[in-house]
């Protein structure tokens, strides 16, 4: 398999797509990957013993093109649970590593002081509930002495505005019991979602105020993959028939969501999501994991360290009959692995070909 690298960790892989052509690989990376130029004129007027070169058919040595970028597993959502109350912590129910389902417990603030606040509002409430009927029954009685002329219009009036007020005494003191109730229930810290606690700062004993951040998880339900494309290669990914994600000997089929259009100055790529497509009951990726995007971009190319130049054009030499016969390869350029069109079965030049000329005689290992 072949390496190509490129900015931002981005790598073009070739993949044989046969096991047989390692062998002749491991021949060609021992000589490098310069391009066979022609020889010189002694050379080519060497004698007319047929050469001996090691040929294989055409299906064994053409490779599948592959792009490879630098990727990680992210949770989709990552949050920082913190405290919403002020309070010393009572109990810590979960910790680093510790799987967690939505609404499991996950801390507890000492509650005490917030179950009197509940009391205080509740009584208060009760209080003005009383004021209210009193309030009430007064009124009446003031509409009644009214009729008979026993009671002036002023004093009627403040007898209902008596009324009123207790209404709305009534309705703050609602208020209040329900924002003690709130902060009772606030003393109780629950999972989100279902994730895995990432960090733990919260310890027992100690006192948090608003805002004090307690513990971090993150939702394995709900994970992608996000990698930094090189902006050359980017548009490539949406004509990649096969996307996976590399880790560890391990890979997971990928589908892609997003592809940024905006391309990072400093590093010159732009951000990709894909999502994972694996199928039910497969383990997928731990939330954090390190690995590579790889994406085939083209099937069935001739790599470019089996091309020779002869006569200005760039090509290879099949064996045709005990001869060697040099085919042009129209679009060939340096360096690169290039597409044929030749049937599968036709016997390239892989070893022995750098001295050779259209006609010469060769002889196989």
């Amino acid at each position: 398999m072949q390496h190509g690298n490129s900015s931002n960790g981005a790598r073009a892989i070739f993949r044989p797509r046969v096991p047989s052509l390692a062998i002749g690989l491991l021949w060609l990376g021992a000589h490098g990957f310069a391009i066979a130029q022609e020889p010189a004129e002694d050379v080519a007027a060497a004698g007319a013993s047929a050469a001996t070169v090691s040929v294989q058919p055409l299906a064994e040595v053409l490779v599948d093109l592959e792009r490879r970028a630098n990727a990680e597993v992210l949770s989709l959502n990552r949050a920082l649970v913190a405290a919403e109350i002020s309070g010393v912590v009572k109990r810590v129910e979960a910790d680093v590593g510790q799987a967690i389902q939505r609404g499991d417990l996950l801390l507890e603030i000492d509650p005490s002081d917030y179950q009197l606040a509940l009391q205080q509002a509740e009584a208060g409430l009760a209080t003005s509930k009383a004021q209210k009927a009193q309030a009430d029954v007064r009124l009446e009685r003031a509409r009644q002495l009214t009729e008979g002329n026993y009671l002036s219009a002023d004093d009627l009036l403040a007898r209902e505005t008596e009324a009123q007020v207790a209404v709305a005494q009534i309705q703050m003191h609602q208020a209040a019991v329900a924002i003690a109730r709130r902060n009772l229930e606030k003393c109780r810290i629950v999972a989100p979602f279902n994730g895995v606690v990432f960090e733990r700062m919260a310890q027992v004993g100690s006192f948090v105020s608003l805002g004090t951040p307690l513990l971090e998880v993150a939702e394995s339900d709900h994970m992608e993959v996000s990698a930094e494309i090189p902006d050359e290669i980017a548009d490539s990914l949406g004509r990649a028939a096969r996307i996976e994600f590399l880790s560890r000997n391990e890979s997971w089929p990928l589908e892609l969501l997003r592809l940024s259009p905006l391309v990072d100055s400093t590093t010159r790529s732009r951000k990709a999501r894909f999502r994972l497509a694996t199928a039910e009951g497969t383990a997928a990726p731990a939330i954090g994991r390190s690995g590579e995007v790889a994406w085939q971009v083209s099937r069935g190319m001739l790599p470019a360290n089996l091309l020779v130049q002869r006569g200005g054009k760039l090509g290879v030499f099949l064996a045709v009959d005990g001869e060697a016969r040099f085919t042009p390869l129209p679009g060939a350029q340096e360096g690169r692995p290039v597409p044929v069109d030749l049937p599968p079965d036709f016997r390239i030049v892989v070893i022995g070909r750098e001295r050779l000329q259209d006609g010469d005689r060769i002889q196989s290992r």
